[in-house]
């Protein structure tokens, strides 16, 4: 069975602005905040990559329904992803030990936020709600008054202008009806011109994406300036706070889930990613009679010829769909016909697509040397013209090129 589904990448989710200033003061115009890339990361947080194929267990969670909430993706993601980043660490002055307790807070909802990463928002929207109560509730704890008032200044930041429909900020703003069903409507026409220059864009050189990207956020500016008085656009850059440089922050999925459960090893002892924690992984789902799969086969090989020597640990795991693909000495003679010289594990009883949050064949996922998802493409990586294996490598070159 196949299907067509669109990537969802970590690294095209992030358009954060790489713009040389690192703080502006509030009293720019709004206008100029948006033109300058300083608020609005959540537009493309989640942004559609060009599609691919694969075989998927779930249904795709990158359109969402009518009835979900201007802001995808919710506000639960953004602040996870700006409570992890040392970034935002150093511009709330946290001592070492408050970092600590950041992270801790952190990783009692990391994995379980992971998981949820492709499940439709109305399906969740509870889970998210109380991850996300228990997220604060942790900040709450280790942060100071201050801190917590300017961390939610840069969340807003992040929100953007999806953030105006908000109810917190139609009553701080006092924006009227007609004000509210304009901004939507306005955020309606931002999507789809977002959506289409996307499309667009997909494979372009980055210079080219910058730009295309810059260019929507000058409209942007000038379609929901339109709609607010000036005393309105003053109080919405007086809720923002001083202009923090979003694209400082890290691109995290998460903390990789630790290999659980595994049936067997192939091509290696047992090893733990904490064991691999200074190397750069590659993590890659597939089951061998998987066509997408194989097609990609070739790809990791060549990392694996290409990398090795650099400090990359490659790792599949076969999670089984078919009882031709439970049985071992089946999957034990796939790799040595296919010569796969990488480790592989049979994930037997699919602990790992669970904790994974996988729900598609072929999936492959980037770790940085620290242990931290930072890109990841479902499908065939050259997939009707995508250049999925052009784009990982070179993210793996930049992975590499980080200091641990």
């Amino acid at each position: 069975m196949q299907s067509t589904k669109s990537v969802i990448r970590l690294t095209s989710q992030c358009e954060m602005a790489q713009v040389n200033l690192c703080r502006v003061q509030h009293t720019l115009p709004l206008i100029m905040l948006v033109c300058l890339g300083f608020i609005g990361i959540a537009g493309s947080l989640l942004a559609a990559a060009p599609k691919t194929t694969g075989k998927s267990t779930t249904k795709s969670a990158t359109t969402a329904p009518e009835d979900l909430p201007a802001e995808i993706p919710v506000v639960p993601y953004l602040t996870l992803a700006i409570a992890r980043d040392p970034s935002v660490h150093a511009d709330l002055g946290l001592k070492p030990k408050q970092v600590e307790a950041v992270y801790a807070a952190i990783a009692d909802v990391d994995e379980t936020f992971w998981q949820l990463r492709d499940t439709p928002v109305s399906k969740c929207a509870a889970q998210l709600d109380s991850l996300h109560a228990r997220l604060q509730q942790g900040l709450k704890k280790e942060l100071n008054q201050p801190q917590l008032d300017r961390f939610q200044q840069i969340v807003l930041q992040a929100r953007g202008w999806k953030a105006l429909v908000s109810p917190e900020v139609v009553d701080k703003l006092k924006l009227s009806t007609e004000q509210v069903a304009r901004l939507r409507t306005a955020l309606a026409d931002a999507t789809k011109e977002r959506e289409a220059t996307e499309k667009e864009i997909a494979g372009q050189s980055v210079t080219i994406q910058e730009q295309a990207r810059a260019k929507l956020r000058k409209a942007d500016a000038k379609r929901f300036s339109e709609v607010l008085t000036s005393r309105q656009q003053t109080d919405f850059s007086s809720m923002l706070g001083t202009a923090f440089d979003l694209g400082k922050i890290v691109q995290v999925g998460c903390v990789a889930p630790e290999i659980r459960g595994v049936t067997a090893w192939i091509n290696s002892e047992p090893i733990t990613l904490q064991q691999l924690r200074g190397k750069v992984v590659i993590v890659h789902f597939w089951a061998f009679g998987c066509i997408n799969c194989i097609r990609n086969l070739p790809h990791y090989q060549g990392w694996q010829e290409k990398f090795a020597k650099s400090g990359v640990t490659i790792i599949g795991i076969q999670t089984p769909e078919t009882d031709s693909e439970r049985k071992l000495d089946n999957l034990q003679r796939n790799v040595v016909d296919r010569k796969i010289q990488y480790p592989v594990i049979m994930d037997g009883a699919s602990e790992n697509w669970k904790a994974w949050g996988n729900n598609m064949w072929p999936s492959v996922y980037l770790i940085d040397k620290k242990g931290r998802v930072r890109n990841w493409w479902y499908g065939e990586l050259n997939w009707e013209g995508a250049k999925g294996e052009e784009f990982l490598r070179s993210r793996i070159e930049e992975l590499l090129a980080e200091k641990p």
